[in-house]
């Protein structure tokens, strides 16, 4: 399991969501150090931090929802499915990973970071090639 860094491959050239994007991982690299860290730590902080990562991959996807609507995205649709099966996906994990093993809970990181990093890399840069021109009119 590897640590997530920020690396600027990921940007989308959009300022705002690049921001996000990289407090998306900035809170996954917190996840990382609870994972990484002593059997108590991680029984003490598993929660907070699923939980802080769905509020704030709740609030991202909330907000380049609403981006990709203003500039009449004609994939929306299949966008936001993908965001809502992986909030889904946040959920389930929420409940069952509070009281899991760490071995566990690096089987989801490394599932998190996967798909964080393949959305960003394809669906958005997708769409942000799209929108990019209507934003320098």
């Amino acid at each position: 399991m590897k640590k997530i860094e920020w690396n600027d491959d990921y940007l989308i050239q959009i300022p705002e969501i690049d921001i996000q994007h990289k407090k998306l991982l900035a809170v996954s690299k917190e996840f990382y150090d609870i994972l990484t860290g002593t059997q108590e730590n991680y029984k003490t902080n598993m929660s907070k931090i699923l939980v802080s990562l769905t509020d704030y991959t709740k609030y991202h996807f909330s907000n380049e929802e609403d981006f990709l609507k203003k500039y009449n995205y004609p994939g929306i649709s299949a966008h936001k499915a993908a965001h809502d099966n992986f909030i889904m996906e946040l959920n389930a994990q929420v409940r069952r990973l509070s009281n899991s093993s760490i071995e566990e809970g690096k089987r989801f990181y490394e599932y998190i970071v996967s798909w964080i990093l393949t959305h960003i890399a394809k669906a958005d840069k997708i769409w942000a090639n799209f929108i990019r021109p209507k934003l320098e009119k």
